[in-house]
């Protein structure tokens, strides 16, 4: 039963931890105003919450796998935690240029150097709990 927990649980927290990041970030000065690239849709908490969940969805992925390969899939883990973070800020860019690779506005908007390797830390940490926890036997036959 605890197997099955580890996977969601471990992509939560991701959520969680990108999405007090953005709240702190760029995309929180955003907040009540529309998208700099689709105007009409406003950023609001819950917004930024769903693009979180969404963004991160791989980090269910290396938690499945991690199951299997143990920590061998945490740098997997921190390399999807920081895409999530990479997609979702893409969309502010263009108040700030256009002519940006992919990941540099990571490094220029989103990185953050308290917040950053915090979240990092705190998800490594999870991902070290979950992923070395000794394996419970399976219950035994009546």
């Amino acid at each position: 039963m605890a197997r099955i927990v580890i996977a969601p649980g471990l992509w939560a927290f991701a959520a969680l931890l990108l999405w007090l990041h953005l709240l702190a970030g760029i995309p929180g000065d955003y907040l009540g105003q529309g998208y700099p690239l689709y105007p009409g849709l406003k950023v609001s908490a819950a917004s930024l919450g769903l693009e979180a969940g969404l963004n991160t969805a791989p980090v269910f992925v290396a938690a499945v796998l991690g199951r299997w390969l143990r920590l061998w899939v945490l740098p997997l883990v921190a390399a999807a935690w920081l895409a999530a973070l990479d997609s979702t800020i893409q969309p502010f860019t263009i108040d700030f240029g256009t002519t940006w690779l992919r990941g540099e506005a990571l490094l220029e908007l989103a990185f953050d150097p308290l917040h950053t390797p915090l979240a990092l830390a705190a998800l490594m940490a999870a991902s070290l709990w979950a992923f070395t926890r000794p394996r419970q036997p399976a219950a035994p036959a009546a």
